[in-house]
């Protein structure tokens, strides 16, 4: 039995204009990429365009591609950090990060769920970002120094400093 392609095997593909390999990727990433736009967005139709526009971005700079720009997975989350960025930037105001239709992965008392809303909106930005895209896209923190274009240790010191200030954040609320 053969294994199925890697993320890097796919995008290599999709540099030498395979589209059913950039269809493979659209279909791997479809759920966490929406997932982690719709949290850092809070907007459905904002997720949307994030989200396809994360991707036509990664069809624009498919000849860019390399392995030493790391994993496909962190370059992605990138590409969609920085899509997110621009869209805030253009209109002129911080992405919000928790929207009225996120469905949350736990069943807490709505009193819990606002304050976790109003905790993770008083995280600076790259505090939250770094955040999000450990615990809610669940990638490592190798992936994470990668999508936010910092080192490991800084990716791992922004994520426990996230964690502390989060549970001090809600432990006041």
């Amino acid at each position: 039995m053969q294994n199925p392609p890697t993320d890097e095997d796919l995008m290599d593909a999709v540099r030498d204009g395979s589209e059913d390999a950039y269809g493979a990727l659209f279909e791997r990433y479809r759920a966490p990429l929406y997932g982690f736009s719709m949290r850092m967005t809070r907007h459905r139709e904002t997720a949307d365009d994030v989200f396809q526009e994360t991707f036509l971005r990664v069809y624009r700079a498919r000849s860019t591609w390399s392995h030493q720009d790391g994993s496909f997975r962190s370059w992605l989350f990138r590409i969609a950090v920085n899509t997110i960025r621009d869209r805030a930037r253009a209109a002129a105001r911080r992405p919000e990060v928790l929207g009225d239709d996120w469905e949350p992965a736990y069943q807490g008392a709505p009193d819990d769920r606002i304050a976790l809303e109003r905790a993770l909106a008083a995280l600076p930005d790259n505090l939250r970002d770094a955040f999000l895209l450990g615990a809610v896209a669940g990638l490592d923190h190798n992936e994470v120094a990668g999508a936010l274009g910092v080192s490991p240790d800084n990716a791992r010191a922004r994520i426990s400093r996230a964690r502390s200030r989060l549970r001090e954040l809600l432990e006041e609320s």
